[in-house]
């Protein structure tokens, strides 16, 4: 059977085909409107085939991001009905004095309080009635709600309210989400936001996975999740908020195994696509995890793969602004129309100035079957250029040093802004434009060593195929540590355990790996960490404090949060065979000169497809492949080891 990974981007849908033994990439213009038509696109010529999809989706992401969502209303406890306009106090712009706040998700006139209470220890004190929700629901239909989603206060220690309402509501035929569903966690805005995020991303995904589900029917279909793991579609249409990071995660995946081949036991991803730039970390050959993700200021407190994404990508637009400031991004062209020198579009990108540099090669951009008019990336980047006073090269390359600006801020957040020093780390680039970049990147923060996987360009596809399946369970506990507390915590763990094995028998796994574990803080503290749950969890939870803030408190009380449990099944995967080293020179494919760093310089040009581990190869030089283009500039020692990774090192002094 021919296992396909599939990442739809916002400018290319990336497929990878492995057949068990043969990886083959393919690269097609996406199509923002309707994102299945590029998939379908691709698959047309195998319909025919015996064949199972693993599939990242950025339709959640950008369902949000463009404010294209359901119309939703939000049913909350009475005298709640404010809390998604309240928040948090936090600021983001601390000395700003016009701070935005997140744009409401539900307007105020959706949202409805209703005469309901539970305690904090899940007593009912007030149950709701059929009329007052059944009249809500009529009222919500005549003003065209397609969603509903509901949170009633300390649902997450009983549910029976949230129950009762969201099964009235789904007999009037909206899609609803009650937040014992989703995060049954106490923070009521948190919960709140993820909730209500669910269902307003509900009818998009469904129809999403629908019009997919119709074009490949008969075959396998899996999506992968923001936390790494993958699921069936039918699951991941009650839990779209699941795949708001979907799409970055397969490339963090395909990095760590990459790792693992390696011996790189720490790693700082670099994924670069036409639309944005996502960053994240791998320490220790384990990838970084968080639960306090955001999106666009909102909480979402849901396990993710912890990714920074910048808008830095090869479509983000250069433009003067009313200063008469060269700026780049984050608007993209995208897919269409694409940057100027697709012949559609007269706006200068980040791709156009590498054109103009020389560094992408025309006759051979996708491997020669998309062509490019450089002409015209000339033509738009000379207008910029006489505004700002500068030659055609030197405008091009200050494009590519803004923009790779912004990509470093966002490599700092995830080393030096966590504590982690970037100099002990290799970077790995990869999509589409990772390797265009790399270098600059490295020396500005002082790494000393770039790892360029084979077929960079679509290294998410094939971290789909990486993906293992996997579902996590959560319930609150809120329990001070005292003696027998473990009489209280084990029949929970036990009833969890057993529905998230049950979960991953449905998903045809027979026995899922079960993990415990379980959040934990000192008394009085308003976050916690999460570490196992084994005979010695306390005194792990004051490691970890220990390591995180640099102090621990043995001898305090230790509050337990919640209890949760992660079953994992493990996918095929992927097995790459080792390649014998040939020491001999690369075949130089030819030579040409390439505007870089201020000067014009004669480049060794190199097909990637003929390098041969043990291969030695002139620098400077551009390495070029039908997913991706690698510039090597002077100061890089290469090396291509045994799994076709190309390796940089910096020379040492």
């Amino acid at each position: 059977m021919i296992r396909i990974g599939i990442d739809t981007g916002g400018t290319f849908t990336d497929f990878v085909f492995f057949d068990g033994e043969t990886i083959l990439p393919l690269k097609l213009p996406s199509t923002p409107g309707n994102p299945a038509l590029s998939i379908l696109e691709g698959l047309t010529p195998r319909m025919d085939q015996d064949f199972e999809l693993v599939h990242g989706t950025t339709v959640s992401t950008n369902a949000f991001l463009q404010k294209k969502m359901a119309k939703c209303a939000f049913l909350c406890t009475k005298g709640f009905e404010h809390i998604l306009y309240i928040g948090r106090q936090n600021r983001t712009e601390l000395f700003s004095l016009k701070v935005k706040k997140p744009s409401p998700i539900v307007p105020l006139s959706l949202c409805r309080g209703i005469n309901e209470r539970t305690l904090k220890d899940g007593t009912i004190t007030r149950e709701p009635t059929r009329e007052e929700i059944a009249g809500i629901g009529e009222e919500l239909k005549k003003r065209n709600v397609q969603s509903v989603g509901i949170v009633f206060l300390h649902s997450y220690k009983n549910s029976q309210n949230e129950k009762f309402a969201a099964k009235i509501l789904r007999d009037f035929g909206f899609y609803v989400t009650a937040s014992h569903e989703v995060m049954p966690e106490y923070r009521e805005y948190e919960r709140a936001v993820v909730t209500i995020l669910n269902a307003a991303l509900k009818p998009v995904i469904a129809d999403y996975v629908a019009n997919l589900k119709e074009g490949v029917k008969g075959k396998k279909l899996s999506i992968i999740q923001s936390n790494g793991g993958i699921l069936s579609p039918d699951r991941i249409i009650n839990e779209p908020i699941r795949t708001i990071m979907s799409g970055p995660a397969g490339g963090v995946i395909a990095a760590q195994q990459i790792a693992a081949l390696t011996g790189e036991a720490n790693l700082v991803t670099l994924d670069m696509g036409g639309t944005s730039t996502d960053v994240s970390v791998i320490k220790k050959g384990e990838i970084t995890l968080t639960r306090d993700g955001f999106l666009e200021h909102l909480p979402l407190r849901l396990p993710m793969i912890d990714i920074a994404t910048v808008g830095a990508g090869g479509g983000s637009i250069a433009r003067i602004d009313r200063g008469g400031v060269l700026q780049v991004g984050p608007e993209s062209a995208g897919a269409n129309p694409g940057p100027a020198c697709y012949g559609k579009f007269e706006m200068v990108t980040v791709t156009d100035a590498f054109v103009v540099t020389g560094a992408i090669i025309p006759e051979m951009f996708l491997g020669g079957k998309m062509r490019i008019y450089p002409k015209r990336s000339v033509k738009f980047i000379k207008k910029i250029a006489e505004r700002i006073d500068k030659n055609l090269f030197e405008t091009a390359e200050g494009i590519i040093r803004i923009s790779v600006s912004a990509m470093e801020r966002a490599l700092r957040s995830v080393t030096l802004e966590k504590g982690e020093d970037p100099r002990f780390y290799t970077l790995m680039p990869f999509g589409g434009a990772g390797g265009l970049v790399a270098a600059l990147l490295a020396e500005r923060l002082g790494m000393k060593k770039i790892l360029i996987p084979p077929n960079p360009g679509v290294l998410s596809a094939l971290g789909m195929l990486e993906a293992d399946f996997k579902k996590e369970l959560v319930q609150s506990f809120l329990k001070i540590v005292s003696p027998g507390i473990r009489d209280e915590l084990n029949p929970i763990f036990s009833k969890l355990s057993k529905q998230a094995e049950q979960i991953l028998i449905e998903e045809g796994i027979p026995e899922p790996q079960i993990l415990q574990y379980i959040d934990i803080r000192y008394k009085g503290q308003s976050y916690e960490l999460t570490v196992p749950y084994t005979d010695d969890f306390l005194k792990a939870f004051h490691q970890a404090h220990h390591q995180l803030y640099s102090y621990s408190l043995d001898d305090d009380r230790c509050e337990i949060v919640n209890l949760r449990v992660l079953a994992i099944g493990k996918s095929p995967g992927l097995k790459l065979e080792k390649r014998k080293r040939v020491p001999e020179e690369a075949k130089i494919f030819y030579r040409k000169e390439v505007y870089f760093n201020g000067k014009h310089q004669e480049f060794c040009i190199y097909r990637r497809s003929e390098l041969m581990p043990g291969n030695r190869l002139i620098v400077p030089a551009i390495i070029v492949s039908y997913d991706s283009t690698v510039i090597i500039p002077k100061g890089f020692e290469i090396d291509i080891d045994e799994y076709s990774n190309i390796l940089l090192y910096k020379y040492r002094k």
